[in-house]
């Protein structure tokens, strides 16, 4: 899905939830600015996807048409579709990575990452003789000054291992776990 197909999703979202917004609204909640917001505008009313009615000097009401209901469908599925490869995906990768670890005797995981990629990664431990022993937030361990400094780590037993699961802050994790003594490939592994 294209930048401009998600904004469009999102501008059909919200006029068929908030009619009455205006475009300076829509503009914070696009996150672009207001030209661009007005331009958006300009092409959803030109292909009939949006009606708007004018009720007081300078108030608009946005309707979906049915076009434009039916080209929300198709940008919804869309979505759906890449959204679930992308889970497949991911799913695929996480079984593959246990696979590995339960073939090298790793009986127990402690995750540690972004919440949504653990949250998928937690689907793979069924099928697997890997127990999820915990999932760390990585927001836990980066956001809190004072958690950075001295962080709540589990304490690991033989063949216990911490996934690294995060995708934006491998780096300052990985460095994190270095500075408590967990040496990667024996303490920690890194999802990739």
């Amino acid at each position: 899905m294209t930048p401009e197909e998600l904004r469009t999703l999102t501008l059909f979202n919200t006029v068929e939830s908030r009619p009455e917004i205006n475009q300076r609204q829509l503009a914070r909640e696009l996150d672009v600015s207001l030209g661009l917001t007005n331009t958006y505008f300009q092409r959803v009313l030109k292909k009939g996807w949006i009606r708007a009615q004018q009720v007081k000097p300078r108030r608009w009401l946005y309707f979906l048409t049915p076009k434009g209901a039916l080209e929300k469908s198709r940008l919804s599925l869309s979505y759906l579709h890449r959204t679930l490869n992308s889970f497949r995906e991911l799913k695929s990768k996480g079984d593959e990575h246990l696979r590995i670890l339960s073939k090298k005797g790793v009986r127990g995981i402690h995750l540690c990452g972004e919440d949504d990629l653990t949250e998928v990664l937690s689907y793979c431990f069924s099928g697997f003789e890997i127990e999820l022993l915990s999932v760390i937030p990585e927001k836990d361990l980066l956001d809190n000054p004072e958690q950075s400094a001295n962080p709540t780590l589990p304490e690991l037993k033989s063949g216990e291992l911490i996934l690294l699961a995060s995708l934006e802050h491998r780096a300052p994790l990985a460095e994190l776990l270095a500075q408590q003594g967990l040496q990667k490939n024996q303490h920690w592994v890194l999802f990739s």
